[in-house]
């Protein structure tokens, strides 16, 4: 393939056609000799053609005209390439880029490129390295450049990628080049016809690549500039080689003869003598700037010196100033040593202090936990208990002392789980647990539960959801329905006779959507000097209430905490004997995988089939209770009363599920489910205990007790059901 069709008509052509704008044309004596320089290198007079080039980057250099200079450079670096000293070159072309960089020059630097590219794709050849500067060319071709100019540009792209054998991105730039009409321009379309008729030749297509070969040799009569000479012994050439390759020798060798006729006038003897004398005269001029860049760097030198030996004189002032300055801080450091030694003390005691109110901490949540699991196993017996006789003795549901036991349990089972989150939450000792859920469906179950109070005392109760809240949300359900129920609960406790109302909608706002919760009654109403209280600890609205409104002052308190753990606000409005409006709004987050949920929730729905359980429970009461619920829905038992029975008899038994408490002697629920599952038992193990379920939740999760799920006490049977029923298929 030829390597010099582009070199010659994208160096010199355009070069001469548009640099002259580079040096602009006020100053009259630099553009002639630029113009000399220039005619010079188009007529291969080369010693010419650097003289004046040589008194261009002279006059360049003393007026700091950077855009001369890096032309001059140019004109210097394509006398060397003529001349086949390459590596001169190389470094002529470098140092008119970094002038041209200087001078902000997009129109030289792009040229200074592209005689690069050409020299390492033509002379070197090394296409690759070629290719880098003929695409920085053409970028700032496509900024600065006509179409004409552009077009040799990708001439130059479509000849290196012929080379790389990449043929789809060669055509791709040929047919960039036909687009603007090359075979309107002879020079243009001798590049042009000629590359085209090279692919066609790859591609096997000979009758296209003959016919552009022969439209190409069309138009040498009408070319008669002295350095196309080289362009058309190239086309010659690559003629040659085309028919050669097609056998036909008779036309091979003619032109074969052609090239080698233009070959013998170009390299001539006399021309590289003639490049060889001028090469002389720049290195000479090379030779002198580098005496004067010498000569300037001795000189700032001297500077140098001099103002060291001034400095010298400044540092020895200085360092008299240093050592008076330094007793003075030696005697700072003294003092910093006793003030250091002091807070250290003072470190000391306030890690001590640290630990103590850690310790005080670590010794409340124990005795918060212990005072649960005390509380809460006698009342698992007194309400299992009570539902035991209100199911096999009906005479006394209407009995006023035994619904006096029933709400009495319940209220201190209520107040119970009241002081211990409050505690909790205060302590940050709560974690969320997120999970897809049927939001109108949970609203249902909590109506259902709140049914009781609202009919006590004599309520209507309303739900209003909003056609634009999702069937699934995602969200801590027990937090959510906490919330949902202490907001519920406490209006339903302050209304007789009235309406409460929730009412559940979207919102957007600040680019976030939010679920906007409102809970109306029409009952007593909260004075205005109580409104910023209501949600502190312990605080009650004294207005003479009569005992029936009392409670433990705890409700508000922990719904504004969840609230603000869930990343939300809570409002609040209300006038005396008019009502009040809670309005809570919390961050959406939309649920996934609602098959999954919907699975659940069918699954939640389908009564248990009798089932074989192994109950592990030392409390003789809670056994009771727990034997009651289990015969009273078709089950069968057997009973343990430590882990190591129920280790023994999970070993030689197989059950479906089994219930383990927590608290036992010999063996407790946690060692024994362990134990378990150390011997492969993969039995769903459901802990029904009185402790507190958070940490016991975290163990699950992290796979470190061997459990599969917590039920705390106490519980209704319907909430054991649903736990046993996730896990039983």
């Amino acid at each position: 393939m030829f390597k010099k069709v582009t070199l010659t008509l994208w160096v010199l052509f355009t070069f001469q056609l548009l640099i002259g704008q580079g040096i602009g044309y006020k100053d009259k004596y630099a553009r002639g000799l630029y113009d000399k320089a220039l005619n010079g290198l188009n007529d291969l007079k080369c010693r010419e053609s650097l003289m004046y080039s040589e008194q261009l980057l002279e006059y360049a250099l003393k007026k700091n005209k950077y855009d001369m200079a890096a032309a001059s450079y140019n004109i210097i670096g394509l006398n060397f390439e003529e001349f086949g000293d390459l590596k001169k070159s190389i470094q002529y072309y470098t140092t008119g880029v970094s002038y041209a960089k200087l001078a902000k020059n997009d129109t030289i630097e792009n040229y200074l490129y592209n005689n690069i590219g050409n020299l390492y794709y033509f002379k070197l050849k090394d296409s690759k390295k070629g290719l880098y500067y003929y695409q920085k060319s053409y970028e700032l071709s496509k900024r600065i450049d006509t179409n004409r100019n552009i077009a040799f540009a990708e001439i130059n792209l479509a000849d290196v990628y012929l080379d790389l054998k990449e043929y789809s991105k060669a055509i791709h730039y040929l047919n960039l080049v036909a687009q603007k009409k090359a075979e309107n321009d002879y020079e243009m379309g001798m590049s042009y016809y000629s590359l085209l008729a090279f692919y066609y030749q790859k591609q096997k297509d000979y009758v296209k690549a003959e016919s552009n070969f022969l439209k190409c040799i069309s138009g040498f009569p009408y070319v008669k500039m002295e350095y196309l000479k080289a362009h058309k012994m190239d086309i010659y050439f690559m003629v040659y080689e085309f028919y050669k390759e097609l056998n036909k020798t008779e036309k091979a060798l003619s032109y074969l003869e052609l090239h080698d006729k233009l070959q013998d006038e170009i390299f001539s003897e006399e021309r590289n003598l003639e490049i060889q004398m001028g090469g002389g005269d720049i290195d000479a001029l090379a030779y002198k700037y580098k005496v004067q860049q010498i000569e300037t760097e001795k000189k700032a030198q001297e500077h140098k010196i001099l103002a060291s030996k001034r400095f010298n004189k400044v540092v020895l002032v200085f360092l008299g100033f240093v050592i008076v300055f330094s007793i003075f801080i030696f005697k700072a450091f003294v003092n910093y040593k006793n003030l250091s030694k002091k807070l250290a003390d003072y470190n000391f005691q306030l890690q001590v202090a640290r630990e103590k109110s850690e310790e005080a901490t670590r010794l409340k949540a124990q005795f918060l936990s212990n005072v649960s699991h005390e509380l809460r196993t006698p009342l698992y017996g007194v309400i299992g208990m009570a539902e035991i006789l209100e199911s096999e003795h009906k005479e006394i549901k209407d009995s006023p002392y035994f619904n006096a036991l029933k709400f009495s349990s319940h209220y201190l089972l209520t107040l119970i789980n009241d002081v211990l989150n409050v505690y909790k939450i205060e302590d940050s000792d709560i974690e969320f647990n997120y999970e897809n859920i049927n939001i109108r469906e949970e609203i249902g179950h909590i109506k259902q539960s709140m049914n009781v109070i609202a009919k006590s005392n004599k309520n209507e109760f309303i739900i209003d959801i909003a056609e634009n809240v999702p069937v699934f949300i995602k969200t801590d359900l027990t937090r959510f329905s906490q919330i949902l129920i202490n907001l519920v609960s406490n209006s339903l406790k302050f209304t007789k006779r009235g309406k409460v109302t929730l009412i559940l909608s979207m919102e957007e706002s600040n680019n976030q959507r939010y679920l906007k919760l409102d809970v109306l009654d029409t009952g007593i109403g909260i004075p205005e000097e109580y409104l910023d209280k209501i949600f502190e600890k312990f605080v009650q609205v004294d207005v003479n209430l009569q005992e029936q409104y009392k409670g433990t002052g705890l409700g508000l308190s922990i719904v504004k905490r969840l609230v603000e753990l869930f990343n939300g606000r809570i409002e609040v409005e209300s006038k005396i004997n008019e009502g009040s409006k809670f309005t809570v709004h919390f961050p959406y987050i939309p649920a996934d995988k609602i098959e999954d949920c919907n699975q659940l929730k069918m699954h939640s729905h389908q009564k248990l089939k009798t089932l074989n359980i192994l109950v592990v429970e030392d409390n003789k009461i809670n056994q009771m209770v727990t034997k009651k619920l289990l015969e009273k829905n078709g089950h069968n038992y057997v009973m343990a009363e430590n882990g190591l029975e129920a280790l023994l008899l999970v070993e030689e038994n197989k059950f479906d599920v089994i219930l383990m408490d927590i608290n036992m002697p010999v063996m407790n629920g946690i060692e024994a489910s362990i134990k378990m599952r150390n011997l492969g038992i993969k039995t769903p193990i459901i802990a029904l205990t009185a402790s507190d379920k958070e940490n016991i939740l975290k163990e699950i999760l992290e796979k470190k007790n061997g459990l599969t799920d917590v039920l705390v006490k106490p519980f209704e049977y319907s909430d054991l059901e649903n736990v046993i029923s996730r896990y039983i298929s």
